[in-house]
């Protein structure tokens, strides 16, 4: 099974295309900062938080990010890194910029470079998410030593970074490995974030890989229930059910995540294997029956 695709996750949407991941978080940075409130109220709380020579700075390092968003919109790399480069310049405490700045060299698989300049950033907030983002791109190369060494650094920054304690224990799950400090890192996401259904499967996840499969499912039917076009989720409840031998709901499970997701791996091939093992019991009966 191809990890790399199944993970999704947490849910990073097929983060293995960094171009995508940049495309994405352009998308994302733009929401929650403007579409996701009026006008008025964010810039009263910019006023707020800011000083006015630090509001002069964080207007033309956002005029910066939005050449760079479309340097980036043409494959203009070379572009897209001297333009983010003069935003973090003229605005060093932003967090968007840096971490645009570091997708930018790992677009261009320059990750020594990215680790480097990420290590550099002193604003404390704004390197520890520069780094989640290195460390969950790591993650979905299946470079997992990478991964792991660059989560211990977020983590040791920002130890209440939920995402991190979160991805980072999720991808313990996933590999089967510490899964005592993966429940421990997971259930410290969920005191700070406690209404994450992403974070409910990954504690069900890590039941799961233990063979607890009643209480994996507790937690897994309730994310589903909270986010129920989520395939990953689906996938997760099919495999639990088809744990328990309740074959009828991991198959129902199985398929309502294939028609989220088409093409979700996971799914697909534990789909596969449950239908043949269905043929074959059905085939064996009729045998017996003759």
């Amino acid at each position: 099974m191809d990890w790399q695709q199944r993970t999704q996750r947490r849910h990073l949407a097929s983060y293995i295309v960094c171009g995508a991941i940049i495309a994405l978080f352009v998308l994302v940075t733009w929401w929650v900062h403007f579409a996701n409130k009026p006008s008025q109220q964010w810039w009263q709380e910019v006023k707020r938080q800011l000083s006015p020579k630090q509001i002069t700075q964080r207007l033309k390092a956002t005029r910066y990010l939005q050449d760079a968003q479309e340097a980036i919109a043409r494959n203009d790399w070379e572009s897209a890194e001297k333009l983010l480069r003069q935003a973090v310049k003229v605005d060093p405490q932003n967090r968007e910029a840096w971490q645009m700045l570091v997708m930018v060299l790992v677009r261009q698989n320059r990750w020594t470079e990215a680790e480097n300049l990420a290590a550099k950033i002193q604003d404390r907030k704004a390197k520890a998410d520069a780094l989640l983002m290195l460390a969950d791109i790591a993650y979905m190369q299946r470079n997992w030593g990478k991964a792991k060494q660059i989560y211990e650094q977020v983590i040791k920054l920002d130890p209440d970074n939920a995402t991190a304690l979160n991805n980072y224990g999720y991808m313990l799950a996933e590999l089967g490995e510490q899964l005592d400090e993966a429940e421990k890192m997971i259930r410290k996401a969920l005191k700070i974030r406690p209404n994450e259904p992403a974070f409910w499967d990954s504690l069900g996840w890590v039941y799961f890989q233990r063979g607890e499969y009643n209480e994996a499912l507790k937690w897994v039917e309730k994310a589903v229930k909270a986010q129920p076009r989520d395939a990953e989720l689906r996938y997760h409840l099919g495999m639990i059910y088809w744990k328990l031998g309740d074959r009828e709901k991991a198959l129902r499970e199985l398929r309502e995540a294939l028609k989220i997701d088409p093409r979700h791996p996971g799914a697909n091939e534990a789909l596969e294997q449950l239908e043949q093992e269905e043929i074959e019991r059905e085939m064996k009966g009729e045998r017996i029956q003759t």
